[in-house]
């Protein structure tokens, strides 16, 4: 018969449940916003293509990327 987990254990799954899953979260607003407002930028330009769209998109994920390396640095 399997042991239980000590709570101790199972509060820290919990903790790193959450954070991974906070910065799963981060990334995904992070390229939405890009998506969101390079299209408002699109729309306004009134251009035929998607550059903003597509130029922010990378940009937020790229910097939102980073952001996350510097969190898994500290820890």
């Amino acid at each position: 018969m399997p042991v239980p987990p000590s709570p101790e254990k199972q509060q820290q799954t919990i903790k790193a449940f959450a954070k991974y899953s906070g910065m799963a979260i981060q990334l995904l607003g992070a390229c939405l916003a890009g998506v969101f407002i390079g299209k408002w930028l699109d729309t306004k330009m009134q251009l035929d293509r998607p550059l903003w769209a597509v130029f922010l998109t990378i940009l937020f994920m790229v910097g939102s990327l980073y952001s996350l390396y510097k969190q898994l640095l500290r820890d």
